[in-house]
């Protein structure tokens, strides 16, 4: 049996796109796949990885358009959550994979809760981590600017938006949130570098401000979400950052009316809980995991 006691970075070709992506474990473990959120990639999972990989096979794909992988040209290529979930759909099928847990972060949670719902993914657990499925009360005002471009997609609604998210201090800001400078210290800053300099790259605003202008979707979406928790009753875990700029705890609690068989686990992070607590999270992570998908 084949074991990777520490990642391997890899890339396979999905529908002439070129996906990058990260992977650790014994080979015939059950898979955890990871999802990751924006504006970061695979990359924010690297902490998690070095907990997890000795009992699980861990998979994680950058989307098109994010960290290594391949940014389409986006005339052709369609930026949206349903069109993300078609992609990471065929990418667990090149790759032969079943993953057995899913791991769902931001807005790698809107494309796996379509891959939950039409059955591309039949886990047996599912991990959220500060990501939304009501939309309701618990949103912050950091929300405005989003929520104004995606209600309005006009030609200056899409200027503002890259004015105010994709640029440097925009990127800064998604990462180090409004949380107290003891927390923002454990932000590895190579990765908002990273995030900085991605953005630069040709086609990736257009392909992220295509990608924000889909956020309704994901909204319209949500009973579907609703109605396969109710209807799945997989054992589901809820990590939430208190300090998150987006999301109050009231959005983790939302989850408690459709599943019935849920922990939620919250700390004194934001919304990069990968980033800031690797430990904390591994060890919630391990024991939901252990309960529900022994290794």
């Amino acid at each position: 049996m084949r074991t990777l006691s520490s990642p391997v970075h890899r890339y396979i070709t999905v529908d002439d796109t070129r996906l990058f992506y990260r992977e650790a474990g014994p080979e015939n473990a059950p898979v955890l796949l990871l999802l990751h959120g924006f504006p970061s990639s695979s990359v924010q999972f690297r902490h998690v990885f070095s907990r997890l990989a000795d009992r699980w096979r861990l998979v994680a794909p950058d989307f098109p358009g994010f960290g290594f992988s391949a940014v389409p040209d986006h005339r052709h290529f369609a930026y949206t959550f349903d069109h993300f979930a078609e992609v990471i759909g065929r990418f667990i099928q090149t790759m032969q994979i079943e993953p057995r847990a899913v791991y769902l972060h931001d807005y790698g949670a809107q494309a796996g809760y379509r891959l939950l719902a039409n059955g591309t993914v039949r886990p047996a657990a599912v991990i959220i981590q500060n990501s939304e499925a009501y939309f309701e009360p618990g949103r912050t005002d950091a929300w405005s600017a989003a929520e104004t471009y995606w209600r309005d997609p006009s030609a200056g609604n899409r200027e503002s938006m890259r004015a105010s998210l994709l640029n440097e201090s925009g990127i800064r800001r998604e990462f180090v949130e409004n949380l107290p400078a003891h927390i923002v210290e454990r932000i590895d800053p190579s990765v908002i570098r990273l995030a900085c300099d991605h953005i630069r790259r040709p086609g990736v605003a257009e392909a992220m401000l295509d990608l924000h202008r889909d956020y309704s979707s994901n909204v319209a979406f949500y009973p579907q979400v609703q109605a396969w928790l109710r209807q799945s009753r997989v054992p589901t875990q809820v990590l939430w950052g208190k300090g998150d700029q987006y999301y109050g705890p009231e959005q983790a609690e939302a989850f408690r009316r459709d599943v019935e068989d849920i922990t939620i686990d919250y700390f004194d992070g934001g919304h990069w809980l990968v980033e800031t607590h690797p430990e904390h999270i591994a060890e919630a992570v391990h024991g939901f995991l252990q309960r529900n998908v022994p290794s």
